[in-house]
């Protein structure tokens, strides 16, 4: 059935006036004169059969119906200028400026992103690893993949992942001739840190452990910790993240089955009040779906553990 609508001009003249409240102003935005923009209005009003504005001898004031309709209008227009924008964009390379952690950069992000330039080949990726806050107000980045407690100011805030696992690993080299371990045993090995060693210490009293020396070892920035366990140098504390491809793969081993679960997440950022671009919420909708899928191999490595 043939939509019945008046002239798209006549809407567009009200939907600029109603939004600005003013006929000299809309006249401005849409490079018209401000006769033309009236010559428009009125000939909306007569095919409505209602006032839209009252006209005064200060300017003009929306009538209750001029404002229960600009309010319906001036969504409509932006969802419009929105699909055009993307539809003109189809064929064409876009960028897309990331501001990533080189933790889940090297360790999970880019091993995967083959798999995302197959999907869009249209937009293109620029990768930053960085580990502070980017700062929305003067760098180029579009969005950023945070590990936290998702709080930080200014930004508007996606969850990927929350409530991360944290466990025990080393390279399966390490221990091959050692038998089955119990936590104890840590005792007798190198432990790895991440520039926190709070979390030994929470892991440690988790398992009921007091005779092993929860501030020794090797201290790291970042994931180099669990480069480190990869390399056979003692045990570092993984996550279920950062460690499921390597245990998946073999270079890394899980010899307990207790895990600790620390109250940071996996966020994406992007500057407040920002809208999120056709790209963005590509990327955002692949980042979850990957997530998803390397939370689905961990639960799948934790039942077979719980089965030997």
């Amino acid at each position: 059935m043939a939509r019945r609508l008046p002239s798209l001009n006549a809407l567009r003249a009200f939907e600029a006036a109603a939004r600005h409240e003013s006929f000299t102003n809309a006249a401005a935005e849409l490079f018209v004169t401000h006769a033309a923009v009236s010559r428009h209005i009125r000939e909306l009003e007569e095919w409505l059969g209602t006032d839209l504005f009252n006209r005064t001898g200060r300017g003009v004031e929306l009538t209750d119906a001029g404002r229960r309709y600009g309010a319906r209008l001036t969504p409509l227009f932006d969802n419009m200028a929105q699909a055009t924008i993307e539809a003109a964009a189809q064929g064409k390379v876009r960028t897309l400026n990331v501001s990533v952690e080189p933790s889940i950069a090297s360790r999970w992000l880019v091993p995967r992103l083959g798999r995302f330039n197959e999907l869009h080949p249209d937009i293109e990726l620029d990768i930053d690893p960085e580990n502070r806050l980017v700062d929305f107000r003067s760098d180029k980045a579009d969005l950023g993949i945070r590990y936290g407690l998702g709080r930080w100011p200014d930004v508007e805030i996606q969850k990927l992942v929350s409530d991360v696992e944290i466990f025990p690993v080393c390279s399966p080299r390490l221990i091959k001739d050692a038998g089955p371990l119990s936590p104890g045993d840590l005792a007798d090995y190198n432990l790895l840190h991440e520039s926190r060693k709070q979390y030994w210490t929470d892991w440690l009293h988790a398992a009921g452990i007091k005779g092993v020396e929860d501030w020794r070892g090797t201290v790291f920035q970042g994931h180099l910790a669990i480069e480190a366990a990869e390399a056979g140098q003692g045990f570092a504390l993984g996550d279920m993240i950062l460690c499921t491809d390597a245990m998946t793969e073999g270079r890394l081993a899980r010899p307990f089955a207790l895990d600790i679960k620390d109250h940071g997440g996996y966020f994406i950022v992007r500057a407040k009040g920002s809208k999120e671009s056709a790209p963005a919420r590509a990327f955002r909708e692949w980042l979850q779906a990957e997530m998803a899928e390397t939370q689905r191999k961990f639960a799948s490595i934790k039942s077979a553990s719980t089965k030997k």
